[in-house]
């Protein structure tokens, strides 16, 4: 693939650079990252335009968390193993009819005996859960909780140069700042506050003159007492269903984990990222009305960031003041940012009615919206079916049952305007070593979610009917094959594409263990969809994207840890000439056993002919940030991380990254260096 000489001199390079990498070695730890969820985050942010960090944020702080207090695979609930986003529904269902048939597990060989579970997946598990043999600290009373348990400060400053916001004129200085506090106890209790700055927002002046930007706080009881299973109070997520209605928390697409496509887990969740849009702050409960029945209630009244449209005043005195589109980036640095800031008002109350049976469950849900001024998106004719008014409201009914080695799920809504989604899927584990997948969504243009995140090609939940086929093959020892083919159409207008259109995708991953500390796999990916030719005549072209990676990783011996990767993509649009991608990185992850410094280094170099030729990549940052940059045009990109464990109660890390961009792919683009500095200190206790 290949073209240029820069291109062909660069993958030679790299490729001796992986030649080199040992095939035996002593073992060492285990991984500081799991590749799945990796996986799952590039994906994210290749496949979904509006994702931001925050979407990110909530899975990585989830499975931070899990890594200092480990989830009791004893007591632990299909839905809390769920929230992990690591095993299909399929091996979830098999762990609780294991658990359920033969006790509590003794120890962690038993979970070989589970139906569906292989090695890799146990060793994936055991990261973040255990099976304890100490005492059982869920004796003590929740009350005491609020005096025990775990503390953490985390404070943390960054300062890009030069900044992100251009040349634009902005309050602020350009520093990031964020500060959160929490406490938590034996997976039962949390609560804890949070505050941010963006670069360029004022601090502790102009329009910020209490200090930061962004303040969050929050309090969560879990398994507070028989009949309260959960509550919510101050700022929360909320997950219903298979996304048709609500969908607050991290909500993957489609990955290289071909079989992770149902949404679930625990319906409610604290909330303490630092993103200022996807939640709801207010209050939220889970009752148990009997052994089998369940009933979810949910308040929230917030100021939400609008774009707020001003009558005309000749002759309009009368006109209402309405809101043309709701604000997600979060920033308010400039004067008409700031404007938008807190413009409206937005109230949510919803329900979820759950009744669980021996081989699954089915859930009423509903949700109103309402908002203080009416929402009139601005006319085109891809929005002649968006939401105006004031009072959205929508119902829901979905399943999840079990039939053998077959499990069949789904969710269909109605929003208030009559109009139908449904996604319906199926899942089937031929043996131990095969796990089929299908899903079916048809989702009716004229249906209306403000906070819906089914699994579907595009985002929202509008627009579209498709049909998923994915497979998980695991035939031969260390070898697993992992494929997948969707193909939708959708039946009315979207943004760029002036008429009714249709595309495909196929992914196909060959991954391999050769033993403890050598793994590598091979990922090819081609999707093709349609949109407006270069010329109003030309009407819809078909664009098609491909791209190949070889990733591999090597452990060298007692903490020290090799990655590597090299990727290609090519894009072209109908009969245009094809446009190339290139992206090869080599990273080192050294953490000396009894050493209280741990590093991270990575040198990257990328090339592309344009912005739809792009690559994206997963970068190990500080804890509790997640950085996943486009690449695009040509140049390279390095970073640094330094963890010091100074005593056992305090932490500093630091990050230096640099971009050197030799050539930019839009007229807009600049080169030159850019650069960004982050430093950060946690103190536990």
């Amino acid at each position: 693939m290949p073209t240029t000489p820069t291109q062909r001199l660069q993958t030679a390079c790299f490729l001796l650079l992986l030649a080199c990498f040992p095939i035996a070695a002593p073992s060492l730890c285990a991984q500081t990252e799991d590749q799945q969820a990796v996986e799952q985050l590039e994906n994210l942010f290749r496949d979904n335009e509006t994702a931001n960090e925050t979407d990110a944020q909530l899975l990585v702080e989830q499975l931070e968390k899990l890594r200092d207090q480990p989830l009791d695979l004893n007591r632990c609930t299909p839905a809390d193993l769920e929230d992990t986003r690591l095993l299909n529904e399929l091996q979830l269902a098999n762990f609780l009819t294991y658990r359920a048939e033969f006790g509590p597990f003794l120890n962690a060989y038993e979970l070989q005996a589970i139906p569906g579970w292989d090695l890799d997946d146990i060793q994936r598990v055991l990261q973040y859960a255990e099976i304890p043999t100490g005492l059982d600290t869920r004796n003590t009373a929740i009350a005491q909780g609020f005096s025990e348990g775990q503390n953490e400060l985390l404070m943390r400053w960054g300062h890009p140069r030069p900044p992100v916001y251009g040349n634009q004129a902005v309050e602020g200085k350009p520093n990031s700042w964020a500060l959160r506090y929490r406490h938590q106890f034996d997976n039962r209790l949390r609560f804890g506050f949070t505050a941010e700055n963006d670069p360029g927002e004022a601090f502790f002046s102009g329009s910020n003159r209490r200090g930061f930007d962004f303040y969050s706080a929050h309090l969560f009881g879990q398994n507070v007492s028989p009949r309260l299973r959960a509550i919510a109070l101050g700022d929360y997520t909320v997950r219903l269903g298979q996304g048709l209605l609500l969908q607050t928390g991290f909500s993957p697409g489609k990955s290289a984990e071909t079989t992770q496509v149902t949404r679930g887990g625990n319906k409610l969740r604290p909330y303490a990222a630092f993103g200022e849009s996807f939640f709801f702050r207010g209050a939220a409960a889970t009752f148990a009305l009997s052994k089998r029945i369940e009933l979810t209630a949910l308040y929230s009244n917030r100021f939400r960031d609008g774009n707020v449209q001003l009558p005309d005043t000749i002759g309009q005195e009368d006109a209402e003041i309405a809101f043309t589109a709701l604000q997600t980036s979060g920033l308010h640095r400039t004067t008409s940012e700031v404007e938008d800031e807190r413009a409206l008002r937005e109230q949510a109350a919803g329900f979820s009615a759950s009744y669980s049976g021996a081989n699954g469950n089915i859930s009423l849900n509903g949700l109103t919206l309402r908002y203080n001024k009416p929402w009139e998106p601005a006319y085109a004719a891809y929005r002649r079916y968006a939401f105006r008014g004031q009072t959205l409201t929508a119902l829901s009914a979905d399943y999840n049952w079990r039939y053998r080695n077959w499990l069949f799920f789904g969710e269909t809504a109605r929003s208030d305007n009559g109009a139908m989604a449904a996604v319906n899927g199926l899942m089937i584990s031929t043996d131990r070593h095969v796990t089929l997948t299908a899903v079916h969504r048809k989702l009716s243009p004229r249906y209306q979610s403000v906070y819906a995140n089914p699994f579907a090609e595009v985002t929202g939940a509008s627009n579209e009917e498709g049909l998923y086929l994915g497979a998980d093959i695991r035939l031969v020892r260390r070898w697993q094959i992992n494929f997948y083919s969707d193909v939708w159409r959708h039946p009315w207008l979207r943004f760029g594409v002036n008429g009714p259109s249709q595309g495909h995708d196929h992914l196909v991953r060959v991954h391999w263990m050769k033993n403890r500390v050598f793994s590598a796999y091979v990922l090819w990916q081609s999707e093709t969809k349609e949109r407006d030719g270069p010329l109003e005549t030309s009407g819809l072209v078909p664009n098609r994207r491909d791209r190949l990676r070889f990733h591999a990783v090597s452990k060298l011996g007692p903490g020290a840890e090799l990655r590597g990767r090299v990727e290609w993509t090519t894009f072209r649009e109908a009969r245009q000439s094809r446009s190339y991608g290139f992206l090869a990185y080599q990273e080192v992850l050294l953490k000396p056993l009894g050493s209280p410094i741990s590093a991270t280094f990575r040198y990257a170099l990328y090339d592309t002919d344009n912005f739809d030729s792009r690559v994206f990549a997963y970068e190990n940052d500080l804890f509790s940030a997640v950085s996943i940059p486009a690449f695009s045009g040509r140049g390279a990109r390095y970073y640094c991380n330094i963890k010091w464990r100074v005593t056992r109660w305090l932490r500093l890390e630091g990050r230096f990254e640099q971009t050197i961009q030799r050539r930019a792919v839009t007229t807009s683009g600049v080169t030159g260096r850019e650069s960004f500095w982050k430093l950060q200190a946690r103190i536990k206790w």
